[in-house]
């Protein structure tokens, strides 16, 4: 009876060209993900600083981060996104709008930072430059609440030669 098998130099061609392959096909599948992350992130802000706008026009002028007039609380200004508020930036934890809380929410949940996966938003001072602050570790994202202006916390330049925090 004659048995039917691949010899071992059959198996070692195939082999070799599955590993050509991959050496040709993985590096341009980085490149994908890359471009794939700073999409993202410029969705992502593009859908904050709407809302950012939205909550002002709703608030008399007065952007996120503030209640009566007065800064708030970093943790509260997440709230003040995902929850619904009183003109005066008040927060209640609910989700359905009703007296006196008749504004929001303005986004189920904050966006994820594609790069570090964090959600969370810190305050930076408005004389600080975004560049000076920006250190891609201990938040998501940045926010003057001065000038209502969001950036995203990391390093580095994206693939065309521009810096993450000037998107």
């Amino acid at each position: 009876m004659k048995k039917k098998a691949f010899t071992l130099v059959e198996v070692m061609i195939v082999i070799a060209l599955l590993g050509i392959l991959a050496a040709v096909i993985l590096p341009s599948m980085h490149g994908h993900t890359v471009g794939a992350r700073e999409s993202a992130v410029k969705d992502c802000l593009m859908t904050m600083r709407t809302q950012i706008q939205l909550y002002k026009m709703e608030h008399n002028g007065l952007p996120p981060g503030y209640v009566n007039d007065i800064t708030a609380a970093p943790s509260l200004l997440g709230y003040q996104f995902t929850a619904t508020t009183t003109v005066t930036g008040l927060v209640s934890m609910s989700k359905v709008p009703s007296a006196p809380y008749l504004y929001g929410p303005y986004i189920e949940k904050l966006p994820e930072n594609p790069f570090n996966h964090r959600r969370d938003i810190a305050y930076v001072n408005v004389a600080t430059a975004f560049s000076d602050a920006v250190d891609g570790a201990t938040c998501g994202w940045l926010y003057k609440k001065e000038t209502a202006e969001l950036v995203i916390n990391w390093t580095g330049k994206d693939s065309k030669g521009v810096y993450f925090y000037d998107y």
